[in-house]
């Protein structure tokens, strides 16, 4: 037999209030002049009865949705290989969920962005969004500053424009600083495994680590620039690109991320050459696995969790109108020194 529901009214004849207070209580109506000894009452009830609002109801109630959309424009394949993601949805569901709200993820293509904030806003199913986008067109922008004109506030995970709000991480310093760190350690000769992606973010990164080069006075050997997806297999086909190339051998390389630094040290490897004795390798976002290949790479750590949280604590903070002191909030990196780079070397 069906169990029945659990309604608003048996939680207000327990708590021996009206529904409407029970409303009141359970979606924080902070101008309701409730006692803390009422909505103890009601909580209590809320508990004994396991009482579950229905979420249309909330929604009516608080005059929004409970969800907070997350739009991601990166490809599938890379959602699921790329611990970046997982790691900031944590964060930000830690936040979202204290404050009673839900996390729906949309997957918007380049060609289909703005129809997508359109049928967010359009439709109210979202309260606000946080957005995952590169290097968006001029026309998304534009949709998405209008979507937070139009009562639904977007925070960006990338500083995308000066009129959205966003939480970003210094990840161009962080180039420059674990390739300075190979530098220091003596290597001249450093090739890079950069990301086949025409987002500004990388174009940046790429630029940072000729620049350090420069600074130090070393030239970039063009047969050492190579590029992948994100992926292992793309940072071992990287790899074997640059053995074949016919240009002498680098004594570094710079990966863009952990998972292809871990496909270049296996193309090493098969070449029957040993890191960091003979190709020292550095990675970037300090994935879970970082510290446990052999060698342990050496990489700089993204306080991902730490991005979502803060990209959640602002969008919450827009939604219940509460100024917002900064704008743009950066985050930094944090260089994590393992094996792989190797010991100082003789200059």
């Amino acid at each position: 037999m069906k169990s029945r529901r659990i309604t608003s009214k048996q939680v207000a004849e327990l708590a021996g209030v009206s529904q409407t207070t029970v409303s009141f209580v359970l979606n924080n109506v902070v101008d309701a002049n409730i006692s803390d000894e009422t909505k103890e009452r009601v909580l209590n009830a809320v508990r004994e009865l396991n009482y579950t609002p229905h979420a249309g109801a909330r929604t009516l109630a608080r005059g929004r949705s409970d969800t907070i959309a997350l739009v991601l424009q990166q490809p599938h394949r890379q959602v699921f290989i790329d611990e970046y993601l997982p790691r900031v949805l944590t964060g930000i569901t830690e936040v979202t969920q204290r404050a009673g709200f839900r996390i729906l993820v949309e997957q918007a293509a380049t060609d289909n962005a703005s129809n997508v904030f359109r049928r967010l806003l359009q439709s109210r199913e979202a309260a606000g969004a946080i957005i995952n986008f590169g290097s968006p067109p001029r026309q998304d922008i534009d949709y998405i500053i209008d979507c937070t004109e139009n009562g639904m506030p977007v925070v960006a995970l990338d500083h995308i424009d000066p009129a959205v709000y966003s939480v970003t991480v210094d990840k161009v310093n962080g180039v420059h600083i674990i390739v300075q760190h190979l530098i220091d350690l003596g290597y001249r000769r450093i090739a890079c495994i950069t990301y086949d992606d025409q987002q500004t973010h990388v174009h940046f990164r790429l630029d940072q680590f000729r620049a350090t080069m420069a600074q130090n006075g070393l030239a970039v050997d063009p047969n050492l620039i190579r590029w992948g997806k994100f992926d292992p297999e793309t940072g071992y086909a990287a790899m074997q690109s640059i053995f074949d190339s016919g240009s002498p051998l680098p004594d570094a390389v710079y990966a863009m991320n952990d998972v292809m630094a871990f496909g270049a040290i296996r193309a090493i490897r098969e070449r029957g050459l040993r890191v960091p004795e003979d190709i020292a390798i550095v990675g970037f976002d300090n994935v879970r696995l970082a510290g446990f290949c052999h060698p342990p790479l050496t990489t700089m750590n993204e306080p991902d969790e730490e991005h979502g949280r803060k990209a959640a604590e602002m969008l919450i903070a827009l939604l219940n109108g509460e100024p917002v002191e900064n704008r743009h909030v950066t985050l930094h990196t944090q260089l994590v020194v393992r094996e792989s780079c190797g010991a100082p070397r003789k200059k």
